[in-house]
This record gives C-alpha cells, sequence and structure tokens, in this order.
C-alpha cells in the first residue's frame, strides 16, 4: 500500500517564532497535580447522573477488549462483536441531552466547562469512530486508535466527576512519571474523523516532536494537559480547511527547558480569517477569554486558559493570554493556537 504524502509544514519558522515567548513564569508553590475544572458526580442532575455511568461503564468495556497486551495488538472482530451487542447510537443520542439535566449558572460556569470536557475532548471523534468500525470500516490501527481515546476519556471523566470512579481516580493521582512519548504515539500521523455541515470528513494529523522527555508526574496531572491539548487540536479540525492539523510539540527556552510548548494549526477559509481579524485584531489571544465560536460553545479555548492558568498560578484568563503562556496568531490564512506547560522536576 502506498503511502500517503506528508502534510504540509503549515507552522514555519518564522510563525512558530511568534507563538514561543522567551519566558513564562511558574507562579506556583507546589506543583500542580491536575485538580481543576472538577464537578463531583453528585452535583449533576439525575438525568445527567445516569448517562454519565453509563457512558463511562460502556467505555470501560470498550477500554479493556481494545488494550494491547505486551503480546499481542487488539483485533478488529472483538470490537466489532461488543459493539453489535452494545452500538454506539444510544450512547450518541445520550450524550446531545448530557447537560440539560443540570442547571448551569451562565456559559462561563464550572458546570458548563466540564459538561463541554465530558461531551468533547476524545468522544467527539471516538463516537464517529466507533460508527466507521460498525460499517465494517477498520484495521488493526484503527482500533489502537479507538483505545486511545477511550482510554484517555475515561481518565478526564475520573478528573472532571469526582465520584465516578474513586480507585480509578485514587490510582491516577499516583506518582508516575509521563512521557512525552505518550502524546506522540497517539497524536502522530492520527486521521480524524469530523463531523461538518457537509458530512463527516477525514482531517490528517502532523505531529512534529521536538522534544524528549518527561512532562508530567501523574496520571491526573497529564489528563489535565491532555484536556488542554484535545481543545486545542478539535479547534483546529472543526475549523481546518485543508492542510490538516500541524502540532508542534517543543520545550522551551531552548538550553535551559522548563515549559512545554504545544503549538497547533491550521487553515481557515477566507471569511473566517476576515472575521476573526475583525473582531480581534491582531489581538487573537482574546479567543482564550471565551465566548467567541462560529460552531461551538465557545469554552474550548477558554477551558485551556483554565487549565494552563492553575498549571502556572495565574488565575485570570485574560492575564494568561496577555502573558503569553496561552495564545494565537495568524498569517495569511494559516490560524495558530499554542499553550505552555511546566514540565516535571522544575
Amino acid at each position: 500500500m502506498d503511502l500517503p504524502e506528508p502534510l504540509p509544514a503549515i507552522w514555519t519558522d518564522a510563525l512558530l517564532a511568534r507563538a514561543m515567548p522567551e519566558v513564562v513564569a511558574n507562579q506556583r508553590v507546589d506543583r500542580f497535580r491536575g485538580e481543576a475544572l472538577r464537578l463531583p458526580l453528585s452535583a449533576l442532575g439525575e438525568d445527567d447522573r445516569a448517562v454519565a455511568l453509563s457512558l463511562y461503564d460502556w467505555l470501560g468495556a470498550i477500554e479493556s477488549i481494545t488494550s494491547p497486551s505486551a503480546r499481542t495488538l487488539p483485533s478488529a472482530s472483538g470490537l466489532r462483536a461488543l459493539l453489535d451487542a452494545h452500538p454506539t447510537r444510544p450512547q450518541l443520542r445520550a450524550m446531545q441531552s448530557f447537560g440539560h439535566a443540570t442547571p448551569a449558572r451562565d456559559s462561563d460556569s464550572l458546570v458548563a466547562k466540564v459538561v463541554h470536557d465530558v461531551r468533547g475532548g476524545p468522544l467527539t471523534s471516538l463516537l464517529l469512530q466507533l460508527q466507521i468500525v460498525e460499517a465494517g470500516r477498520v484495521g488493526p490501527d484503527d482500533v489502537l486508535r479507538v483505545h486511545y481515546r477511550v482510554r484517555d476519556h475515561r481518565k478526564i471523566m475520573r478528573a472532571a466527576l469526582p465520584g465516578i470512579d474513586d480507585a480509578g481516580r485514587e490510582r491516577d493521582q499516583t506518582l508516575k512519571q509521563h512521557d512525552v512519548g505518550l502524546l506522540t504515539e497517539k497524536w502522530s500521523g492520527a486521521t480524524v474523523p469530523v463531523a461538518g455541515t457537509g458530512g463527516e470528513r477525514a482531517v490528517r494529523v502532523r505531529l512534529d516532536q521536538r522534544f524528549e522527555g518527561t512532562v508530567c508526574e501523574s496520571c491526573i496531572e497529564f489528563t489535565a494537559l491532555d484536556r488542554v491539548i484535545y481543545n486545542l487540536i478539535n479547534n483546529a479540525l472543526r475549523h481546518a480547511s485543508d492542510g490538516g492539523v500541524h502540532v508542534v510539540l517543543s520545550a522551551v527556552p531552548i538550553g535551559a527547558p522548563t515549559n512545554l510548548h504545544v503549538a497547533v494549526a491550521n487553515r481557515v477559509d477566507a471569511g473566517e480569517a476576515t472575521a476573526l481579524r475583525r473582531r480581534f485584531g491582531g489581538d487573537l489571544g482574546g479567543l482564550f477569554a471565551g465566548g467567541y465560536s462560529t460552531t461551538g460553545s465557545g469554552l474550548g479555548l477558554r477551558i485551556c486558559a483554565d487549565m494552563v492558568g492553575n498549571a502556572f498560578g495565574v488565575d485570570d484568563a485574560e492575564d494568561c493570554a496577555d502573558a503569553g503562556y496561552v495564545g494565537a496568531t495568524m498569517s495569511d490564512e494559516v490560524f495558530g493556537a499554542w499553550a505552555h506547560w511546566p514540565l516535571a522536576g522544575d
């Protein structure tokens, strides 16, 4: 089989340089352990609790059957048999109503943010991918991608909804180093199904890894970083007009790195580029204050600012953007967004 042509390098060196402030200070006394943007399961309305528990258990069954062993990769036939018995569509319908039974005071409330990440994150593309599996279009690599997304989303649910799995959450809090390779294995060369007005389309991800080393010190901290990266990439996937999505992982400052730098770029159509410039001028960092979206809630980038702010001890999303902890830039019709994360052992 012919290998696909490589994606173009959307991040030019000049554009990437604009996304890398020399220094962002860590203002925390104690290392951030990932305990942020969480809502007790008991705080959800009764119907929402039932949906969350059903989803978590269903994903658990998929995680078990798709988990690779030391000797073998999981088979597509086993996953298809499970989905024949427990299909995707009822879960998809349930998630469309998730959050309706739990009043949120406003669109920027903790409830809205938790609901956003439980409905989004890896789950956005996972449900589409599982429907593709049900249709019989699946190979071993696809099953492994399913495993990564299921594993990640169950961790996000444990982090966001304390009480859904106390034993699992306790394991996630155990100190355990997490290497940058855990990001590379699930994003490098990934093709992600994306729903849009014209129907489903596949968007490819190009990942440039320019850093080797430990990033986080526990599963729950790594899950917080995952919530940032999934929101950045999901935003790029949704708006990518062509050329896929280009992710760069590097460490800054060069020579004596203290932070992981995650940069995500995509091309946008001319109308969207014009709308962004009209709304924000040259200060696209305002996107991270939340409230602006052409197709979604506008919360995804705000959640990134909240999570990164928690990691560095910066309370306000606008301060987080102003100081360069998160940000965005545009050159012609290439939109780029970035976030910093304190490396382990700082």
